[in-house]
């Protein structure tokens, strides 16, 4: 019964809440609406003069290309500073080259010179480009008995006789030559030698590539026994 008592006074105060609240944003609407009407008399001029503040400029054709040249004039791009041509030597590889390429169309046969160095022999062959041997000499075929078969002096006169075999083979035709290694016998450090020193100098301008083809072990089974002479 209290509640319904004082419902009579809660109902006068909203209705008294609800006309303050009407009366504050009747006001708010009216401020509005006259800003959006009127503008500051500053802002107008403004506004007025905007079109006018930036002033009109005639560039004729003709300025044109003096503009550009003032600009570019302006930019300087050399690129990397470049040494003199004479702060360095010649590079020997492009010496090389040029020679290489004014010999292009001088097509020579390529013949080839093996040589086996075991412990217990030295065999060197000469052949031709297509395989057919030439000459074949060994420490054996020169006189030469048992353990002196594999030395030093062996493979230097199968060596000389080789060089030899190349000097008459020059006669006949122009060719060049390369030079196979297998083995680690005295006789491969004969051939080397021959070839360098004046015994070897008509050839040794002939050759164009050297070439190891002795086999690395790796791994596998256990080599043979020894061979005693």
């Amino acid at each position: 019964m209290s509640f319904l008592r004082a419902l009579p006074s809660l109902r006068s105060r909203a209705v008294t809440h609800r006309a303050w609240a009407a009366s504050f944003s009747s006001s708010a609407r009216a401020c509005a609406s006259a800003s959006s009407s009127s503008q500051p008399p500053e802002l107008t001029e403004f506004l007025e003069s905007a079109p006018n503040a930036v002033p009109e400029t005639d560039i004729s054709s003709a300025d044109i290309p003096s503009a550009q040249a003032a600009a570019e004039s302006t930019i300087v791009d050399d690129g990397p500073p470049q040494a003199p041509a004479d702060s360095y030597p010649a590079n020997p590889a492009t010496a090389a080259n040029k020679l290489a390429k004014a010999e292009v169309g001088q097509t020579r046969d390529l013949y080839a010179v093996s040589v086996k160095a075991t412990r217990n022999n030295t065999i060197v062959t000469f052949a031709r480009p297509n395989g057919k041997q030439l000459i074949t000499l060994t420490g054996g075929k020169l006189g030469f008995k048992k353990s002196n078969r594999n030395g030093y002096e062996a493979g230097y006169q199968c060596a000389v006789g080789i060089i030899a075999a190349m000097e008459a083979e020059m006669e006949r035709t122009d060719f060049e030559w390369q030079l196979f290694l297998k083995g680690f016998g005295a006789g491969r450090e004969a051939m080397l030698t021959a070839v360098t020193t004046s015994v070897g100098a008509r050839v040794k301008d002939r050759l164009k590539r050297v070439t190891d083809r002795t086999p690395i072990k790796i791994g596998g089974t256990r080599g043979q026994k020894t061979r005693r002479i």
